[in-house]
């Protein structure tokens, strides 16, 4: 929790700081949540890295100089002594995994006890020594054997079943970020996947609700997640983004990545049109050293990046194919991230998904300004409104860790000192 020089003691826990770390860029973003009201901006910054690849940190003692920067230009902005975050975790190495859990109830009515039994049937299965839970959540509820519900208490049924998901991430993945953020004196809040992440700053509440994927372009990854009846349903990452097709152009323009980027900004589309084979841009030669300059046509450069901006959609397809999602019919596909801007993007994942799309940008909170509602923004956002409870029933799991028994004769006393200590 952040220490305030100029809030009340009472309002501290209405104070929250969002720490994106990107493969190119680093955002924060400081909001105050009010009982009642949407979180409220009260500060922000963005610096661009080269510190990070794919989503790996690449160089870890540059990277906390410059997290330490951005957080003291925010901490100017906004006059608050920052001490911990929340960020977002990369999903390239993630694992999702899927249980059920089910009782017999015999006509009674539904209570959270009910569900923590079905929590306990549930079988879920050991975790890997090299992965540790990010998200274990209930994504249904099935009671009598037909009949799927948003919330199944006061239910009077035979039987409840429920669909439980688990995002495990690499246990020293984690540990490296609580390194970085230690050697600059920064606790971690929580730790959120990336693409929930996005998605909650972005889906409306009637495409949380009807079924959506909201795919995340960013710069070195591109990541999925899919909502259904206002609850999560699966997230996961490929590592491959926007600066992949940067790396192209450079590759087949043989120009400098700086020239390539400002090519793909300014001109480059995934739709080809006849005329572009007669529209000449200037390129700048790399290794020339006297600003040597050249020129080719628009088409070549936009058949570059359709090339790889239709791998990276098909991958995002293969993913889902992976775990028996892609045949799951969504109405819409969202899209965010800053490579969501490429023009013609969002008629070519239209196409590949069969779904409508829409660009989107942090919508889910006020005091947005000009340079927030950028899609580059949408995880640190999402990070900002990720409250412990979003319907997502992922408490009864904490509450299945705290109630376990203690059957040691050392447990009991500690469980005993417990108040004192």
């Amino acid at each position: 929790m952040s220490i305030i020089k100029k809030e009340k003691l009472s309002n501290l826990k209405s104070i929250d700081v969002a720490l994106d770390i990107g493969s190119s860029k680093i955002a924060c973003v400081v909001g105050k949540s009010d009982i009642g009201k949407k979180t409220k901006i009260l500060g922000h910054s963005l610096i661009t890295t080269k510190n990070v690849k794919k989503g790996y940190v690449v160089d870890s003692k540059k990277l906390e100089i410059e997290i330490k920067n951005i957080i003291d230009n925010v901490s100017k902005q906004t006059e608050i002594q920052i001490s911990s975050v929340k960020i977002n975790a990369n999903l390239n190495e993630s694992k999702s995994l899927f249980f059920k859990g089910s009782i017999e109830i015999a006509g009674e009515k539904i209570d959270n006890l009910h569900i923590q039994s079905a929590i306990n049937n549930s079988k879920i299965s050991k975790i890997d020594n090299d992965f540790e839970i990010l998200h274990q959540l209930i994504r249904n509820f099935n009671i009598d054997n037909g009949t799927i519900v948003a919330d199944p208490i006061n239910f009077f049924a035979d039987s409840l079943a429920i669909d439980i998901y688990q995002i495990l991430i690499k246990k020293n993945y984690k540990k490296s970020l609580q390194n970085i953020l230690s050697n600059i004196d920064l606790r971690i809040d929580s730790i959120i996947a990336a693409p929930y992440a996005s998605s909650l700053a972005t889906l409306t509440n009637d495409e949380m609700e009807m079924g959506t994927i909201c795919i995340d372009m960013g710069s070195g990854t591109t990541s999925i997640c899919m909502f259904e009846n206002n609850r999560l349903m699966f997230a996961d990452s490929i590592p491959v983004g926007g600066s992949h097709i940067t790396n192209d152009l450079v590759s087949r323009l043989n120009t400098s990545v700086d020239s390539a980027e400002r090519l793909k900004t300014l001109y480059g589309s995934v739709i080809s049109k006849p005329s572009d084979e007669y529209e000449l841009i200037d390129i700048s030669v790399i290794g020339t050293g006297n600003n040597e300059v050249s020129q080719t046509n628009l088409s070549l450069i936009n058949s570059t990046i359709k090339v790889r901006a239709e791998e990276t959609l098909e991958l995002i397809r293969q993913k889902l194919k992976e775990y028996g999602l892609h045949n799951k019919k969504y109405r819409r596909v969202v899209l965010t991230g800053g490579a969501s801007l490429l023009d013609g993007i969002s008629s070519y994942a239209q196409m590949i998904f069969d779904s409508q799309v829409r660009l989107a940008s942090p919508i889910n909170i006020t005091g947005i300004n000009k340079d927030l509602s950028k899609p580059q923004f949408s995880t640190a956002i999402g990070l900002l409104i990720k409250s412990e409870n979003t319907g997502d029933f992922e408490q009864f799991f904490h509450e299945k860790k705290q109630n376990s028994p203690k059957n040691t004769i050392f447990s009991k006393i500690s469980s005993w000192l417990d108040p004192y200590i």
